[in-house]
């Protein structure tokens, strides 16, 4: 995939407009909408901030590499509000915690790491799985 493609799917996968990328980055709508559109081409420094922004690599936004992007901002929403959820009920339903003995502050945060790191295992594999364009070229 094309440099322009992949930054539109970044974009907009972590809800950002134009606008609010170029702010981001200290340029105008004008180049983020360039980019998109295959008309310019980022300087070096220019990628390196784009990779921090979305949490991936160069090589992924240059098509050097097709692995998935990391976690999304939004993704970690998504994670953090399933989390809340399950820990809700879990607290909530009698002795699921509870097991064996008194449930101590360690063992919840412990519980809650766990559950945290599925979470975000299976977002990661759902994006491979799903990715729209994993078999396009």
């Amino acid at each position: 995939m094309e440099f322009g493609k992949r930054l539109k799917e970044l974009r907009e996968s972590n809800n950002l407009m134009q606008k609010e990328l170029a702010a981001k980055l200290g340029c105008s709508e004008k180049t983020i909408s360039g980019y998109e559109r295959g008309e310019r081409s980022p300087k070096k420094d220019t990628l390196k901030k784009i990779a921090e922004i979305f949490n991936v690599s160069v090589g992924y936004l240059i098509g050097s590499e097709e692995s998935t992007p990391l976690l999304t901002k939004k993704d970690e929403k998504d994670i953090a509000k399933s989390l809340e959820k399950i820990m809700c009920k879990l607290e909530n339903e009698d002795g699921l915690l509870a097991y064996g003995g008194e449930v101590t502050d360690g063992d919840r945060e412990l519980y809650r790491i766990a559950i945290q790191n599925a979470l975000q295992v299976i977002k990661l594999k759902n994006k491979e799985k799903y990715n729209p364009y994993k078999n396009k070229r």
